[in-house]
């Protein structure tokens, strides 16, 4: 006899949420026996169908946390309703109907959605009956569980923003310390909260209460794509600080400083400091509500200023000082220890510690231009359309000053120097960083900041960023690493180059002893580096080959062509295993690539025959096999 209600742990509903995790995670195996009831008569135009029906069901579902509903069993068949609900904004909200199979202990689910179509649940009519009966209750229910949602989406709201922010701690908050609190929900992308300070828990909603809500969903489900005016509040790359706050009767404002460090220019006329003013009103209940500005609410991203088209300057004088306050200065004991902290804190993933290398006391206006500096220099190694690295060469100081060289690697000209100098300065409590140094600063360092900048120094920087990496007279005679140390190696030489760390992605190579070695080493560098962020996953090895000196290995970045990867040659060094990274092989149908091929293979040919058409044999036999294992062929 059917029944409707809830399901346990071990009943259908976990396992239909189970599936659409999957499903959106893009990990469902769709072939018969996988992950659904799938019949494994099903023809194959058929899976391709039901395929792209669920990846756009996965792209639909988006982040939003998934609950069970109401759940109808009829013995070994049921049907589910999923709810999607975790925004705010209830015209986003689905009712997700999935049919569920029982298979022995395990209850699977159907690949079509509201119907048992593809499954082999038996063709009697008593079945078929019973089949329809469930897909004509997911069809109406769906409908009916949705409309019930969205009747009950305000109190639900209330609910979970009372959970986040009490009322209580709502009605204590000054003026200030609600702009504070709403600061921290933006920066933690933290919707209750922010839905809280905006007034959604007033008695009544404000009159454009619509609005807000579909702004702060947005903003918050673009993560890290969120648009100006939001990304001010929201990016975790934006230094923003309180600089003014004004209280009269029930009204208030408040003024904040944003620093985007993708906006800003060192040497432009306004420094990318920008103001976000706050309007405050007190609610009948006594709570401080924020009044967001009209350009928050609107739905196209806004490229202006979001404030004055000329801002105070004295709240502008003021940004350094409350910077200084949230992020104190961290002097270290020598200058060399100042130089590793402050390229430690240029790879981090906010600039804010970086405030924590200078000092940003003295002149207002100097000190922004300090703020804006630093930020400026941090963007240029974390701009994400761009894979950059600063590496140490030199450091030279004095009593009181330093001055510290470093390549600033680019993955688009790997074999370009792009010199920087970056200055230092001792003061009583310990070394800092001086993004501005001062004339007098220049001036001390300007003999050794020149020959550093000489033509010597542009024809040994590779030398030193290849100190780490063998360089090999000639070929080992030693037998190839062993397969295991092999695939570790590439292992850890694939998240290296996913997480853009150039002096450890070189320590995994070797190159050879030859002029041209060095530029060609860091020229595929560049490229896999770049090459990296075309994927959302890390590649995977596929296989290992191992003969004489040489262990190859195989590799998948492209999940839906296996036939497509680089090869890595991987050769025993006085260091251990390494990557002989120059001679690189990309298995590829395209003739530009085999042109590349045998240009990497002839390189090596200069330096040893044998061991070169030994290796071209191995690429031969990973890209047979990875062709076969494209085709569904299984190698012998």
């Amino acid at each position: 006899m059917a029944v409707t209600g809830f399901a346990g742990p071990s009943e259908p509903g976990a396992a239909a949420v189970c599936f659409l995790e999957k499903v959106r995670a893009e990990n469902l195996n769709l072939e018969p026996g996988g992950d659904t009831a799938l019949a494994p008569q099903t023809s194959a135009q058929k899976r391709r169908e039901i395929a792209r029906r669920l990846e756009r069901l996965g792209s639909d579902l988006g982040r939003d946390p998934l609950e069970v509903g109401a759940v109808k069993l009829d013995d070994d068949v049921a049907a589910v309703l999923v709810r999607k609900t975790g925004g705010f904004d209830s015209s986003q909200w689905q009712v997700v109907p999935v049919a569920m199979v029982r298979r022995g202990e395990e209850w699977i689910a159907a690949p079509v959605l509201a119907s048992f179509e593809n499954t082999d649940t038996g063709y009697s009519a008593m079945v078929r009956k019973r089949l329809a009966t469930l897909e004509d209750w997911m069809l109406r229910e769906q409908v009916l569980d949705l409309e019930k949602l969205r009747e009950q989406s305000a109190e639900r709201m209330r609910r979970k923003i009372a959970e986040s922010l009490p009322f209580a701690t709502l009605r204590s908050f000054t003026p200030a310390q609600a702009a504070a609190r709403f600061l921290s929900a933006c920066g933690q992308r933290n919707p209750p909260e922010i839905l809280g300070l905006i007034g959604g828990l007033s008695p009544t909603l404000p009159h454009d209460w619509p609005l807000r809500l579909k702004a702060v969903d947005t903003a918050v489900a673009a993560a890290s794509e969120v648009k100006h005016p939001w990304r001010l509040l929201m990016a975790a790359e934006v230094l923003r600080a309180l600089v003014h706050h004004d209280e009269d009767g029930d009204r208030a404002l408040v003024s904040i400083a944003c620093l985007d460090p993708a906006r800003s220019r060192p040497h432009a006329t306004r420094l990318g400091i920008e103001l976000v003013h706050l309007e405050l009103s007190k609610t009948t209940d006594g709570c401080w509500r924020i009044d967001l500005p009209g350009n928050f609410l609107q739905d196209e991203e806004n490229p202006g200023n979001v404030t004055d088209a000329n801002p105070a300057p004295d709240l502008l004088d003021a940004f350094p000082a409350k910077l200084a306050a949230l992020y104190p200065p961290s002097p270290q004991p020598t200058a060399e220890q100042a130089r590793k902290n402050l390229l430690a804190t240029l790879q981090s993933a906010n600039p804010s510690a970086l405030m924590r290398c200078i000092r940003l006391d003295g002149d207002s206006a100097d000190a922004r231009k300090a703020c804006v500096r630093a930020a400026h220099i941090w963007w240029a190694l974390r701009d994400p359309s761009r894979v950059r690295n600063a590496v140490p060469l030199a450091i030279h100081e004095d009593a009181s000053h330093a001055a510290a060289a470093c390549q600033f690697f680019s993955a688009r000209d790997p074999d370009q120097l792009d010199l920087r100098i970056l200055y230092f300065e001792k003061q009583a409590d310990g070394w800092l960083w001086t993004p501005e140094p001062l004339p007098e600063t220049e001036k001390s360092l300007r003999a050794w900041t020149d020959s550093v900048q000489a033509k010597r120094w542009q024809d040994e920087w590779q030398s030193l960023i290849l100190a780490e990496c063998p360089n090999l007279e000639s070929l080992p005679e030693s037998d190839a690493p062993a397969e295991e140390d092999a695939r570790k190696l590439i292992d850890s030489w694939l998240r290296a180059i996913r997480a853009g760390d150039v002096m450890a992605a070189l320590r995994h190579t070797a190159r050879l002893h030859t002029p041209e070695s060095s530029s060609t080493l860091l020229r595929n560098l560049g490229y896999e580096m770049t090459g990296a962020r075309r994927h959302r996953k890390i590649p995977t090895v596929t296989s290992v080959r191992r003969s004489g000196i040489w262990t190859t290995v195989s590799t998948q970045a492209d999940p839906d062509n296996t036939a497509l990867g680089p090869i890595y040659p991987v050769i025993a060094t006085p260091a251990g295993p390494r990557i002989l990274l120059e001679i690189d092989w990309v298995a590829s149908p395209n003739r530009s690539r085999d042109f590349l091929n045998k240009t990497a293979l002839e390189r090596l040919r200069k330096v040893n025959v044998p061991a070169a058409d030994a290796l071209q044999k191995l690429f031969a036999e990973h890209q047979n096999q990875n062709t076969e294992a494209g085709r569904g062929i299984t190698s012998p």
